[in-house]
């Protein structure tokens, strides 16, 4: 025993050494990289390999987010602090690499929420539309009182709200708005941008980490009651035996008694006597039978006012009948209705449940099947295992992305986010690459399809190109902002900081204040929601890391779409009155 116990302590002793060096050769990297930069020849070579930076900055980001102090960590958002370093020494990241992070962020957030977005829209789109309205409106009233008594010129201030509200494409569309106004582009946008931004980045992640708590709320029993919520929205299907008692159903084949259109649930196994075989569409009911059916459970309580009352017997004396889980893959069946496919009649099975999204549906001859189903089908077993391969004849296509349609809508969205819309007042307005796409994967998750192309991308690679797509972006957004930090507070003092937090600041406590007070919405909603207001990904990030659910993710998506126009909108209406408002501050030099 002792010689095991000193085996054991040796291998945990040099588990721990490798641990240890792998420590400090990490930080022996990071203290060779700002010793180079003090070698100027150095400091060339490296940073010319710009790809070396990107990286270098999403590794070492990844792991400072990675470290956890009393359960809080920062995650993605540790790229943001590593790239604000980076930036103040110089190093960049090119702005196409940032758009595309961007871009595919949003994209795979859309694509993500989009089959239930619609759901949920319809359900409350006003509280929706009302929450982002209202948080971007008070932005921008915010940023109008703090620049009139902080006597900060209106370019500085444009600049200061878009950065607050942490929203590129607003900045885009101010920069665009400026250049029709003074018929050339103003850098101090991009300055006051660069300054309010790191604030209300960071300033949302932070909060979103302790929101629960400073509102007192248990995570999980905010999960515990939105999945009853769910559950009583979307109930999930059940299984139940009826002995057949009801002398109107003697005789009666299942054929019949399904036409009658009684119930929507389905009879999958028979048993007679000691015998039990498989339900099919001529299968006549005999007195004493015993049914076992599958359905939602108001659908199995008239299912037993039709046939009998509900018995408890061992329904699995025939080994050859089973039931197995099959995914939809054949895009050729992909859009058909159960009806069409005669699942009964050509096969002699029975779907009883389709599973998508994380949702049970209820399989009646009028569902119709999406790629990416997963269906539960009971009968013979020759006859599952010749459904299983026509439904899914790869055998594995689940786990592939169809990459034509995923590119002609990133194609299409990115097309919608340049087209410009024209208002009376002669002021023009765009989504932007990233709004465009986002609305597009919203389409697209719902809809499944481009064209006669479907689409179908696994959990897996939306996971994927939401967290690289949200790196690649705070790599971009935080050497920007870094390189300009520091020399803008120099300049200009700290009130242009002190005007971009009270607009954060405000805009969110007048959100927050809304969903839970006023429409007393989960919390882990409203940190969904509030990120959305915000249009801050990596806040989105932490709410989701702080639970098993998807809840961040649907609300975050919910109300994005509204946020991000309405503040597209207010950040050229600022660049068109200001000039009046503050007419006694000239611009910024």
């Amino acid at each position: 025993m002792s010689g095991i116990t000193n085996s054991v302590s040796r291998s945990c002793s040099r588990l721990i050494t490798m641990q240890q060096l792998l420590q400090s050769g990490f930080l022996l990297f990071l203290y060779a990289i700002f010793f180079l930069i003090s070698e100027g020849e150095a400091m060339n070579l490296i940073l010319a390999e710009q790809l070396l930076i990107l990286f270098g900055i999403l590794a070492i980001g990844c792991w400072i987010g990675q470290i956890s102090i009393k359960g809080i960590s920062l995650g993605a958002a540790g790229v943001l602090f590593v790239a604000l370093v980076f930036g103040h020494f110089g190093f960049k990241v090119p702005k196409e690499i940032m758009d595309l992070g961007l871009v595919l962020f949003v994209y795979s957030v859309g694509l993500q929420a989009g089959p239930r977005f619609f759901r949920m829209f319809k359900r409350r789109g006003i509280q929706f539309v009302v929450i982002g309205l209202v948080t971007v409106v008070t932005g921008t009233v915010t940023i109008v009182v703090v620049a009139h008594f902080m006597h900060i010129p209106f370019d500085l201030a444009c600049g200061l709200y878009t950065g607050a509200m942490t929203c590129t494409p607003a900045l885009a569309a101010a920069m665009d708005a400026m250049g029709r106004v003074a018929l050339e582009q103003n850098p101090n946008l991009s300055v006051g941008y660069g300054l309010a931004y790191p604030f209300s980045m960071i300033g949302v992640v932070l909060l979103i980490q302790f929101l629960p708590k400073l509102l007192g709320k248990n995570v999980t029993d905010e999960e515990t009651k939105w999945e009853q919520e769910q559950a009583a929205e979307a109930p999930k299907m059940q299984v139940k035996q009826f002995r057949v008692s009801n002398p109107n159903c003697i005789g009666m084949s299942l054929k019949e008694l399904t036409s009658r259109h009684i119930s929507t649930a389905n009879i999958t196994r028979v048993r007679r006597g000691k015998r039990v075989f498989m339900a099919r569409p001529e299968t006549a009911l005999a007195e004493n039978d015993v049914v076992m059916v599958t359905g939602l459970l108001e659908e199995l309580d008239k299912m037993q006012l039709l046939l009998g009352d509900e018995t408890h017997v061992p329904m699995d004396l025939n080994t050859n009948i089973m039931s197995i889980e099959t995914d939809v893959t054949e895009a050729s069946q992909a859009g058909k209705e159960i009806r069409d496919i005669r699942v009964w009649e050509r096969y002699g099975v029975v779907v009883t449940r389709i599973k998508r999204q994380g949702l049970e549906l209820a399989p009646t001859g009028s569902a119709t099947l999406e790629m990416g189903d997963t269906l539960v089908v009971v009968g013979e077993r020759d006859a599952v295992n010749e459904f299983a391969k026509i439904m899914d004849p790869g055998g594995g296509k689940a786990d592939e992305t169809h990459m034509l349609p995923f590119l002609m809508g990133l194609v299409v969205g990115i097309f919608v986010g340049l087209i410009p819309f024209h208002f009376p007042s002669g002021m023009t307005v765009k989504l932007g690459a990233a709004g465009g796409a986002f609305i597009m994967s919203l389409i697209l998750g719902h809809i499944g399809r481009v064209g006669r192309f479907r689409l179908y991308v696994p959990p897996a690679a939306k996971n994927l190109t939401r967290e690289l797509g949200l790196m690649l972006f705070l790599a971009g957004a935080g050497t920007v902002a870094g390189s300009r930090f520091l020399s803008v507070l120099q300049q200009q003092g700290w009130k242009l900081l002190i005007s971009g937090a009270l607009v954060t600041v405000v805009s969110v406590a007048t959100g927050l204040f809304l969903m839970i007070r006023i429409y007393r919405m989960n919390s882990l909603a409203s940190m969904g929601a509030i990120c959305a207001c915000m249009t801050n990904p990596p806040g989105l990030s932490a709410a989701a890391a702080q639970t098993r659910t998807d809840i961040p993710t649907l609300a975050y998506a919910s109300v994005y779409p509204v946020a991000l126009i309405f503040k597209i909108v207010l950040a050229q209406v600022l660049v068109e009155i200001l000039p009046r408002i503050l007419s006694n501050m000239p611009m910024s030099p």
